[in-house]
């Protein structure tokens, strides 16, 4: 069996997938697990918003949107100062200004949540993959729709729930970064509640914190099936081993998330019967777009969750193209609400893809950064250090990282004027833990952060990599 079916073919496959022998409920009037019963109801509705009938998807939406901005509306002085004060409904949508990440922190600072405490699951900061540090407040329904939304995508892709599945972040502990670590949590399962039903692969979490010995270590105990990863990993386990590393572990599929996808490691994967899906998500919003398995480089907007614009007043070049600024809103963003937000990425937004499917989609989405060093050995190595854990050592607006030269990494601050000499030890220690003592760190406090030209105002850039 082939690891990537269309969706169309096998949306829902479930005769055919391998149960578990005590699949089936056993009180009366029942037919499943209850929890498995729930998880699978929604998934339909999924299915259904994301891949039937499109003004019926549409008019959901509408609908969503309206109780959304009528919600942010009643509850937040900040967005009655949006919005303007006729009847709020969906058509307001295209008249509001664009939500700045300046926008979320100065809302979540003055107000807080916009739902109970006993609603509110959590506050999430985000990695700031653009430099400036967002934090958001979720729901327990947020948490719930993310995890059954990943699940879903394996029934649309008819990808098999019997493989292991491995997932490889960066470790965000300021106190484990010491270049020699490796955090790994492991479980029975990988897709919640219909564990009950379906059989399936065991889950391995691993917490990366630069220990490759380590991490290849890890990975070599079990059969891996799923790698879901940054691009940086799976490059750092080519120049490894070579293919012959990723034969070994029996990856059978990589499922790319977070940064720029090389397609150089695409087409190497790909030449040993290795595909490759990526999906585009961000911390503060969950899942935005999952690229289609027919047409690489689209993308299916996952409208269950967001409405996606594409502002073409501000615009970007890359690659010969003319790209649109991607605008999100979150249909689902009750606690921290999130509508016409600027993600920070460019891109261009078709009503349709090439492979038929009858829904928005994205595609040439630029913005992702490449997180690779040039070691002053000539060597490239994997950078990545999260805002969250830079924070940890010193407070700041936002923060640009720079290789200027090859054995120099530059930390600009924003929204400083100075830095305690305790706070640039910390932050020069947590550079050198992540990268490596030959780099000569340089911190520099400033008022604001000189973005120059580009729109795109990108985290992290090697000038020699």
């Amino acid at each position: 069996m082939s690891v990537l079916v269309g969706a169309k073919q096998m949306l829902f496959d479930l005769i055919e997938r391998p149960l578990n022998a005590n699949a089936y409920g056993d009180k009366p009037f029942t037919f499943l697990d209850q929890a498995a019963q729930n998880d699978l109801g929604n998934i339909a509705a999924i299915a259904l918003i994301e891949n039937g009938d499109r003004i019926a998807c549409e008019n959901w939406q509408k609908r969503q949107l309206t109780n959304l901005l009528r919600h942010a509306h009643s509850k937040s002085k900040f967005w009655r100062q949006r919005m303007p004060s006729r009847m709020i409904n969906h058509g307001v949508l295209k008249f509001l200004p664009v939500q700045s990440r300046q926008d979320v922190a100065a809302q979540v600072q003055h107000e807080g949540p916009l739902t109970p405490n006993d609603a509110t699951s959590q506050a999430y900061a985000s990695t700031g993959s653009t430099g400036t540090p967002v934090k958001v407040y979720v729901t327990r329904q947020n948490a719930y729709y993310n995890d059954i939304r990943s699940v879903a995508q394996y029934f649309f892709d008819g990808l098999r729930f019997e493989y292991n599945f491995v997932k490889i972040k960066p470790g965000v502990n300021v106190d484990k970064m010491d270049r020699k670590f490796v955090a790994t949590k492991l479980s029975a399962s990988w897709i919640g509640n219909l564990a009950k039903l379906f059989r399936n692969g065991s889950f391995k979490d691993i917490q990366y914190y630069h220990d490759q010995r380590g991490l290849i270590e890890v990975l070599t105990k079990d059969q891996v099936d799923y790698l879901v990863s940054p691009s940086r990993y799976v490059e750092l386990l080519l120049n490894d081993g070579g293919l012959a590393l990723i034969e070994k572990l029996g990856i059978k599929l990589w499922l790319h998330v977070s940064d720029y996808r090389n397609p150089e490691v695409v087409d190497a994967l790909k030449s040993i019967g290795v595909p490759s899906l990526s999906n585009y998500s961000a911390a503060e919003l969950g899942p935005i777009a999952y690229e289609c398995v027919k047409c690489p480089g689209h993308f299916h907007v996952a409208h269950s969750n967001v409405i996606v614009e594409c502002d073409e007043e501000t615009r970007a070049e890359y690659d010969d193209l003319i790209l649109g600024r991607l605008l999100v809103t979150h249909l689902h963003s009750y606690a921290t609400p999130i509508i016409r937000y600027d993600i920070g990425d460019f891109g261009k937004l078709e009503q349709t893809c090439p492979c038929g499917h009858d829904g928005p989609v994205i595609s040439n989405v630029f913005g992702r950064g490449k997180h690779f060093l040039r070691h002053p050995n000539g060597k490239l190595i994997p950078f990545y250090v999260s805002t969250r854990v830079l924070l940890s050592a010193a407070n700041f607006k936002e923060c640009r990282v720079r290789q200027p030269k090859i054995d120099t990494i530059v930390v600009e601050v924003g929204g400083r004027e100075e830095l305690t000499t305790e706070e640039q030890t910390k932050l020069k220690a947590v550079i050198v833990k992540a990268t490596d003592p030959a780099f000569k760190v340089e911190i520099k406090p400033v008022a604001e952060i000189d973005w120059g030209t580009n729109p795109k105002r990108l985290f992290f850039s090697s000038a020699v990599a």
